[in-house]
């Protein structure tokens, strides 16, 4: 791209823009993974937090303590594996948009320092504000659809383990427990008391994918606005 340093306040904003679009479409919160990074589980499994021993059916029905691996629990789930899902078709409609908007603005910018020749000072400088506010709008509004995207991440595994407390509850009576305790706590455990896959066979069979718990952002949006449409991929002419 040529011509931003004759554009001014207006070329510094797009050239700003730019690349935080291009970039965008790899970073993780344009494409958010379903968290496994929640910020309310430890940030690092502590080192020895998967050594484990073998132990007995006995010795799991009558463990006062359990474990289970909260990532795996969600991930593995049909719940999990939904979201994660849907995650990757939204991240997929930002990557586009992000692509649509910078492609536009790139020529506006193109065709703007054309003009800049022909055009009375006093109009260019009228025109580049203009296009000044528009890639503001547009840098902001980007930034607002990732936000949103990565609060519903949040907001559907909260809904998850929400709605999977109950049957922990069951399981801790039937094997006698006292507590369920994620394994990256521990240093050391007996693979007998780990209810994961369990509790994922339980989860999918009464709760199946979640599908509609949360909904989207511009399901949400369009439901309170009473119309239909992706607000995640408004275009900005």
């Amino acid at each position: 791209m040529t011509g931003l340093r004759g554009l001014g306040a207006a070329g510094m904003i797009l050239a700003a823009l730019l690349p935080m679009m291009a970039a965008a479409q790899q970073a993780e919160d344009v494409r958010p993974q379903l968290p496994g990074s929640d910020p309310a589980q430890p940030t690092a499994p502590l080192p020895s937090s998967t050594i484990t021993t073998p132990g007995t059916a006995e010795q799991a029905l009558n463990a006062p303590i359990l474990t289970l691996d909260q990532d795996v629990l969600y991930l593995s789930s049909d719940w999990g594996k939904r979201a994660q899902a849907q995650l990757e078709a939204e991240g997929d409609v930002i990557t586009a948009e992000n692509e649509r908007l910078t492609e536009l603005l790139s020529s506006e910018e193109t065709r703007l320092t054309e003009q800049r020749a022909t055009l009375p000072p006093a109009e260019f400088r009228k025109l580049a504000e203009s296009f000044d506010q528009r890639a503001t709008d547009v840098r902001r509004e980007r930034a607002q659809a990732v936000q949103l995207l990565n609060a519903w991440a949040e907001a559907d595994r909260g809904a998850f383990f929400r709605a999977a407390l109950p049957m922990m509850g069951e399981i801790m009576q039937e094997h006698g427990a006292v507590a369920v305790l994620d394994r990256r706590t521990l240093f050391v455990s007996l693979d007998a008391i780990d209810v994961t896959q369990d509790l994922i066979a339980q989860l999918n069979q009464e709760l199946g994918d979640g599908q509609g718990a949360v909904p989207l952002p511009q399901e949400a949006e369009a439901e309170a606005s009473g119309q239909t449409g992706d607000p995640l991929g408004q275009k900005v002419e």
